[in-house]
């Protein structure tokens, strides 16, 4: 799965892969160790331990040292002139203190149920799509490039804010352990989101297959189709990989979305009381932006991945159709693509989150609406003091 390919995207990508899993061994949020015999990864004891102290430090280190950080902050002209960005500003600082002890946490609790995915993933990597060629799959080294881009566009959008905040300045040992602590969550992110898109790169590599099967059988209608039922076989695999996924990582995918929205209406909150209420108007201003467009993109990168493996399923019922137009008389070819067929239209590759809605572009639109919606009932409530 880590394989290093020739071209800049694949070395890139690639880089991205390995950065993900040695610091997610360095912080001992990846406590698994690969049996070089079975080609499976197995648990290891003291390595779940060790992340979860370090990690639990970590954490209580930044709560102790947001407390005198916060008392300083509320002593800035922005919150003197409007109070409720100041409790806004508190209570987004708890939800996201809370969202990261979660999403953490969470990795930790159901590390076992995480265990049986990246081995389910490892094994249809080794024995069924390692040996093919997926150069063009650019889709894929493409999202985990801007996944490891949108990761370090969030470092530098806290250290941005630091310097560049008019009258703000933390220490740098809590900025340092800030940084640290949202490197930390944006690793158990990116594990989940690289187990999604492996789905995806199965899905697709199906896909390929079935096409060549539809080209070869339109030469030939008496070409070799025996590899149908064998996809049809991975397809249920994948099917039921996904759903273990969509119950392991719903939780943390929760947890995600709502930070990811509450810290955008704070963001714009935040530059409308500067520009507005304060009437600032420099070069410095420009973190909000910047923080607004890195928080807009690693959201919408965990919707659109989402979406993308739920179109690629889609795009396997097409594919089947074109089945139907072929002349042929093999009845076990067609007894396969009906299973196929009925498969495909029962069963998707839908993540949802607790059965309330799907995780797609539809849903990640109606989010972002909301979050403005949330934000003009904040002008509107506080407009006397704008």
């Amino acid at each position: 799965m880590l394989r290093r390919r020739e071209g800049f995207a694949p070395k890139l990508c690639w880089l991205v892969l390995q950065v993900t899993l040695y610091g997610s061994w360095a912080f001992g949020l990846f406590p698994f160790t690969l049996d070089p015999q079975t080609r499976q990864l197995r648990r290891h004891r003291w390595l779940l331990v060790y992340g979860v102290a370090i990690n639990l430090f970590l954490l209580c280190i930044v709560v102790l040292l947001s407390e005198y950080s916060e008392e300083t902050a509320q002593s800035l002209e922005v919150f003197q002139r409007n109070h409720l960005l100041g409790v806004m500003n508190v209570i987004i600082g708890v939800l996201a203190l809370i969202a990261s002890c979660g999403i953490i946490l969470i990795s930790f609790w159901k590390s076992g149920q995480a265990l049986c995915i990246f081995n389910e993933l490892l094994g249809l990597e080794h024995r069924h799509f390692g040996c093919l060629d997926v150069e063009d799959s650019s889709k894929f080294n493409l999202y985990v490039i801007q996944k490891g881009m949108s990761v370090v566009g969030e470092l530098m959008g806290l250290v941005v804010v630091n310097y560049g905040m008019p009258e703000y300045t933390m220490s740098y040992l809590y900025l340092a352990l800030l940084c640290l602590t949202q490197f930390c969550v944006n690793l158990v992110v990116t594990q989940i989101y690289l187990a999604i898109l492996y789905i995806y790169r199965s899905v697709w590599l199906i896909n390929r297959q079935l096409l060549g099967v539809v080209s070869r059988l339109r030469v030939d209608p008496l070409s070799d189709s025996s590899r149908i039922p064998l996809l049809l076989s991975l397809y249920g695999r994948l099917l039921a990989l996904h759903k273990q996924m969509e119950t392991t990582f719903n939780g943390q995918i929760t947890l995600i979305l709502t930070s990811a929205l509450a810290g955008n209406i704070v963001v714009i909150y935040f530059l409308i009381v500067y520009t507005v209420s304060l009437g600032q108007l420099s070069i410095s201003l420009a973190i909000f932006p910047y923080s607004l467009i890195m928080n807009v993109w690693d959201y919408w990168l965990s919707i659109s991945v989402c979406d993308l493996t739920e179109r690629t399923g889609r795009h396997t019922s097409t594919i089947l159709k074109l089945f139907s137009d072929l002349e042929h008389t093999d009845e076990d070819l067609e007894r396969s693509i009906n299973e196929f067929t009925w498969l495909c239209s029962h069963r998707r590759f839908r993540f949802g989150l607790y059965g309330l809605c799907s995780v797609n572009s539809e849903t990640g639109f109606q989010m972002i609406v909301t979050s403005f919606m949330y934000l003009l009932c904040l002008v509107q409530f506080d407009f006397m003091n704008l």
